[in-house]
């Protein structure tokens, strides 16, 4: 079966015209028309029904459940020709969400250092939900997620490591800044500062927001952490993050949540099933669970998919 032909039959699914398929591959109408009947002489079934005089076409129902196996075919190929790159570069690509970075990798970078393999990874930052999808597409081979729930995908391995909770940040010379803990309802008049998209603070938010009826006033957000707390700390709005965070700054004030049954960070090493690690990948990725399960937050049990 040809990839190509596939990739022919998965965009005239969605653009629905064999012209402006041909267009976009740079090749002639026929070509399409050839690729979309090899696909299926090759499957014995009709995938695609033209209607020349209404000019339009309908996917039929094998075509449908072609579809779905044909977009996996084909990211497939892409994550294994991104892995078989990888390893002719023998490096290993690793994603880090700020707060785990922060929290974390200083000690998985020491004894990196220590066993001469710091050089051989490579960091990509973003959050954790970003990290995912970057992580399935074959972009990185090694992520330490961030999750609210235990992570439960047939394409990816997890091993849990650590619990947090999530806690408020406030300025000092905030109203607020005098209690010892704040419940989530409390809030409702206050200007928010939060991560961008792509992070799971914004999952566990949004979780208590529905809870207590209300939707938090968010006036800016942003992907870098210090850059929020300074935003605290001026009084531009307040915070939500991760307890284990620390305030980094004097004039920032954390405070505990009261709200029975909080939604908790969870965080773990994730990496694809389907990844053979070579020597030098395994190498890093036994010095990071080492390096983790020396830390008392390690939770050695492993969450299977």
């Amino acid at each position: 079966m040809n990839t190509k032909d596939i990739a022919y039959f998965i965009k005239l699914t969605e653009i629905k015209s064999f012209s402006k398929v041909a267009n976009t591959f740079g090749v002639s109408q026929p070509t399409v028309s050839f690729a979309l009947k090899r696909l299926e002489e090759e499957l014995g079934t009709t995938l695609i029904v033209r209607f020349r005089a209404q000019k339009t076409l309908r996917v039929t129902a094998s075509g449908q459940q072609f579809l779905v196996h044909a977009r996996r075919i084909l990211d497939e190929l892409k994550v294994a020709s991104q892995e078989i790159t990888d390893q002719r570069l023998k490096h290993l690509t690793l994603g880090l969400p700020p707060i785990i970075e922060n929290n974390y990798f200083p000690q998985i970078a020491k004894a990196l250092k220590q066993r001469e393999l710091l050089r051989k990874i490579q960091t990509q930052e973003a959050g954790s939900t970003t990290m995912l999808t970057e992580l399935r597409s074959g972009e990185i081979d090694l992520a330490l997620l961030g999750t609210i729930s235990p992570l439960s995908d047939a394409e990816i391995e997890t091993e849990t490591f650590g619990r947090q909770s999530f806690a408020i940040f406030v300025a000092k010379d905030h109203p607020l800044a005098t209690q010892k803990q704040v419940r989530f309802a409390d809030l409702k008049h206050e200007d928010f500062v939060l991560f961008k998209d792509g992070f799971v603070h914004n999952q566990a938010v949004s979780l208590l927001a529905k809870r207590n009826h209300l939707k938090p006033n968010v006036v800016f957000r942003s992907n870098d952490m210090h850059s929020l707390m300074n935003l605290i700390a001026n009084g531009v709005g307040i915070g939500f993050l991760t307890a284990g965070t620390a305030p980094v700054r004097s004039d920032v004030v954390k405070l505990n949540l009261a709200d029975e049954d909080l939604p908790q960070f969870i965080v773990s090493i994730a990496y694809r099933r389907t990844h053979v690690f070579n020597s030098l990948q395994q190498a890093i990725l036994d010095v990071i669970r080492q390096t983790l399960r020396g830390d008392e937050r390690y939770d050695t049990v492993q969450q299977k998919g």
